[in-house]
């Protein structure tokens, strides 16, 4: 649907203005049933009198009483944090000061009963007057006296002193007070020293901050531990390829360094060297107990023994351990600088293996920590909450006391009373106007609602509009009910059953809206396809009493009056109508022709010019076996040729066999649909039954229209002939 259409377009309003015209009695009478209602309770309704008093309320003389001026804003601030006036306000309308009015005046209901507080406030009214220190009772009664005693003694109540709080009760909560402050004053102190004890005892003075540092701290430990991993991996890679090159620790690559660089040492191992090559050499030629052998052997362990002396004294005692594993004879064999550098390396490698070790430990010594911070925050949030707990409850206590002390010493010889009560210029009771307007709305309201669901309960087809919506067939026509037009004679053919002119045929109406439908209905048929064959047509309805009868015999006189000849045959044999129509014998008819009895041309009757009709005849015992026979069909063969057109009136067409069995020989149906008499389940079971058997519907003629319930474009057409 287009949004852009006006909203006439999306809703049909004409729709529901039908509704409530088909249902304008009951809801007319729900209309006035309410307005009659509102119109007695209008009447019946008494005078309301509404008497009024003012008062001044002086708050500032209370702080000034207590010591409170104007030099001390803050106190004076929470002192009078809450409107005094509303206070007041509760005060006087409370149930100390309206009972004892109510029995003071005696104010009784019309049963004689004693009114209650809560009848008594529902028309007392206590509020302050916005923007002033001043407090307006009013109070409505049926008897101005009345309302003007019950203001004047509640003020006098009010004033005397009966508003106040009980003085008693006030000094028991103030005992109660008193008792009560010290006790929370001690677990404030405790709250306190727990909260102090616990920052004590894990070294917090700023836990938030100290959380941030940890963090902080073992994000910046975990990048030294990088760095001093990635610095040791280095080494470790340099150190591993001298080692495997040099064969030893680098402790032994220092102390050889060190060896290497001793004169004495390298002079002692030179003359060592020589005499080891001397002795080898004459070794080859001299046994082992030739003098110089043993010279030289001697020679030889003398200057090892020199050569240990001087190792021990280059290396010094922390290295004594490595004398022994040094290989003095490689000392001239190795090179001085691979020393240097692996004896580097090795004092580089142990150093950070020293300080990765110290790393981890300050890493997890962090983390921990910082693992217990959500424990700890915790712990200290309890310990806070606890200690705002019993903090907020001493102040609301301190506050309560101080609140009470205020009380004691408040009195209400500062109310002055600007006005005593006073009628008002008028009654207050409801306006008899606005009681009618709202009747009349509610009864507007209750007979639409009425009229809608009484059309909901109706399952009848309403008008045309509902037929088209109905049917996909061609509406041929539209035949009014003239008998809901309230004139004294009835515009209908014969067989009627409201006409009153049963001997007059349409030729001698001379009222035109009936006329005019069947003409309508002749020229809507001519008009359908040409080459559809329209000579041998049936007319059938749903459901019995919707005036297919009527129809089928108007439409036939119709026809004949334009000069074409007419048989119409009643072919309904078990609840025949058109002898009483036409006022004919109905002796021999259908049934006889059909079994053989009399020929059709010795049965038919003429009724008027062109007009020839064939009765049913005597009901047969079984009317199908009659229909269904070659006797039918070579009898509409006979027939047909015979006239311009055959009608056949034939029974309705749900329940009974005989109207589907006529529909596949006749040329096609017209069906006939009479508002207020069709259901939908009715209409909608004959139009499957239509559709699914095949039979050719030619369209559809609504009959006994209520013109008056029909949309404008049915009915303007029909009210423009009206007289």
């Amino acid at each position: 649907m287009d949004s852009n259409l006006p909203i006439g377009e999306h809703i049909d309003f004409s729709r529901y203005w039908q509704v409530v015209r088909r249902h304008w009695i009951p809801a007319s009478a729900t209309f006035a049933g309410v307005l009659a209602l509102s119109l007695i309770a209008a009447l019946a309704s008494k005078n309301i009198y509404q008497a009024e008093a003012r008062l001044l309320i002086e708050p500032e003389q209370t702080s000034r009483r207590i010591g409170i001026e104007d030099g001390n804003p803050e106190v004076k601030k929470t002192v009078l944090e809450k409107d005094p006036i509303e206070t007041e306000a509760e005060i006087l309308s409370s149930r100390t000061i309206v009972e004892k009015v109510i029995q003071e005046l005696d104010l009784q209901s019309e049963k004689g009963e004693p009114l209650t507080y809560k009848t008594v406030k529902k028309a007392l009214k206590v509020e302050p007057v916005i923007g002033t220190d001043l407090l307006q009772i009013s109070y409505e009664n049926a008897d101005p006296d009345v309302a003007i005693s019950f203001v004047n003694r509640a003020v006098e109540l009010y004033s005397d002193g009966y508003a106040l709080f009980n003085s008693e009760a006030a000094l028991k909560d103030g005992d109660f007070i008193k008792q009560q402050l010290p006790k929370l004053e001690t677990e404030v102190e405790n709250a306190e020293a727990n909260l102090r004890n616990f920052k004590n005892r894990n070294g917090i003075s700023d836990l938030q901050g100290q959380i941030t540092a940890d963090i902080d701290s073992v994000a910046q430990v975990e990048n030294q531990i990088n760095q001093v991993s990635a610095d040791l991996n280095d080494v470790n890679a340099r150190y591993n390829r001298l080692q495997s090159q040099l064969g030893m620790s680098w402790q032994e690559a220092s102390a050889i360094s060190s060896l290497s660089q001793s004169i004495t040492l390298q002079e002692t191992l030179a003359q060592l060297q020589k005499v080891k090559v001397e002795l080898a050499q004459k070794s080859n030629f001299l046994s082992d107990s030739s003098p110089q052998i043993i010279s030289l052997k001697e020679e030889q362990a003398d200057l090892e023994s020199l050569l240990r002396q001087e190792v021990a004294s280059t290396l010094g005692p922390q290295q004594q351990g490595l004398a022994g594993q040094i290989n003095i004879l490689r000392l001239g064999e190795l090179k001085q600088g691979q020393l240097t550098e692996f004896a580097d390396l090795g004092l580089r490698k142990e150093g950070l293996e020293q300080r990765l070790a110290s790393l981890k430990n300050s890493y997890n010594t962090y983390q921990k920590r910082s693992n217990l911070s959500p424990q700890l925050e915790e712990q200290q949030r309890q310990l806070e909450r606890k200690l705002k707990s019993v903090t907020e409850n001493y102040q609301t206590l301190l506050s309560k006391a101080n609140e009470i002390s205020i009380r004691q010493d408040y009195k209400v010889d500062k109310v002055r009373v600007i006005s005593a009560a006073a009628l008002a210029e008028d009654p207050v009771n409801p306006d008899a106007k606005v009681i009618v307007a709202a009747g009349a709305m509610m009864g507007l309201l209750f007979g639409t609602a009425l009229a809608f669901l009484l059309d909901l309960k109706d399952n009848t087809i309403k008008n045309t509009q509902e037929v088209e919506n109905m049917f996909a067939y061609p509406l041929h026509g539209v035949v009014p009910d003239l008998s809901l037009g309230g004139n004294d004679q009835q515009f209908q053919l014969p067989g009627s059953e409201k006409a009153n002119l049963p001997e007059q045929i349409v030729s001698e109406v001379s009222m035109m809206p009936l006329k005019e439908a069947y003409q309508n209905i002749q020229v809507n048929l001519n008009l359908l396809d040409a080459n559809a064959k329209k000579k041998v047509i049936a007319i059938t309805s749903s459901v019995p009493q919707e005036g297919k009868s009527s129809v089928s015999a108007n439409l036939a006189v119709a026809r004949s009056q334009c000069g074409q000849r007419i048989l119409l045959i009643d072919a309904d044999m078990r609840r025949p109508t058109q002898h009483h129509i036409w006022e004919i014998s109905n002796q021999i008819g259908l049934s006889e022709v059909l079994s053989g009895k009399v020929s059709w041309s010795e049965t038919v009757q003429n009724v008027m010019p062109n007009l020839d009709v064939l009765t049913s005849g005597s009901i047969p015992n079984n009317p199908i076996a009659l229909i269904d026979s070659p006797s039918f069909l070579n009898f509409i063969a006979e027939v047909a040729p015979e006239y311009d057109q055959v009608i056949f009136d034939t029974p309705p067409i749900l329940g009974i066999a005989d109207t589907r069995i006529i529909g596949k020989v006749v040329d096609g149906f017209l069906f006939v649909v009479r508002p207020g008499v069709a259901d939908y389940n009715s209409a909608s079971a004959a139009k499957k039954m239509l559709d699914s058997t095949g039979l050719k519907v030619l369209g559809v003629i609504v009959n006994g229209a209520d013109m008056k319930q029909e949309p404008y474009h049915y009915s303007s057409h029909y009210y423009a002939h009206k007289k």
